[in-house]
């Protein structure tokens, strides 16, 4: 295991929050579209944030010095982030047109 380099710590620290904070933002406006409270564009900004928080979880996994396959994997679960909302309202969705109008 390598040893985190001291100065590297407030740079750990901004990605980390960015992660947790445009994970939010990204599941906030994406639930605000698709409840229809707010307009539909902005579902970019949506997606936008989840970019942020990808760019700032590949730069965490590199600050911390992970190897490069664990950055894949990180990446990997990041598309995860950003499919599972879709699917989640997917199947909400069917559900809810299952059992409404029966």
């Amino acid at each position: 295991m390598e040893y985190l380099d001291p100065e590297s710590f407030l740079g750990i620290f901004a990605s980390a929050a960015a992660v947790i904070m445009f994970g939010a933002i990204y599941v906030g406006i994406f639930t605000l579209v698709k409840i229809e409270k707010v307009k539909p564009l902005y579902i970019a900004l949506a997606y936008l944030a989840w970019g942020v928080q990808t760019y700032s979880m590949v730069m965490l996994g590199i600050l911390v010095k992970s190897d490069p396959f664990t950055v894949k994997i990180l990446f990997a679960a990041m598309v995860g982030y950003l499919l599972i909302p879709h699917f989640i309202y997917f199947l909400v969705h069917r559900t809810h047109e299952r059992f409404e109008h029966i």
